[in-house]
């Protein structure tokens, strides 16, 4: 598995680059701009329509549920807003990057 960077929807963010864990780097988008950013990458309309999974728990992800996104092995992963899922899914980047 390869991984690049998670994108985060954090309230009051834009595009800003933070650290969690002190070594997994995060780009966190405001919710203003997340609809264009989730077009970009592609998955906007799977999200509204409800045929994407949290990779961590497989839960149906919606935009009310959306906690972060990551790319593994060049595809983009979805994950809830559960912060177990969301805990999870940094602890496994932070693996993946060892």
């Amino acid at each position: 598995m390869s991984f690049t960077n998670s994108l985060v929807k954090m309230r009051g963010c834009s595009m800003a680059k933070v650290s969690l864990e002190s070594s997994v780097n995060v780009v966190a988008v405001h919710d203003i701009d997340l609809e264009k950013a989730l077009r970009r990458l592609d998955i906007y309309q799977k999200l509204i329509s409800g045929t994407m999974n949290c990779m961590i728990c497989e839960e149906t992800v919606n935009m009310e549920n959306l906690g972060a996104l990551m790319r593994v092995n060049g595809k983009v992963k979805v994950i809830c807003d559960r912060p177990a899922c969301f805990s999870a899914a940094m602890k496994m980047s932070k693996a993946l990057k060892e």
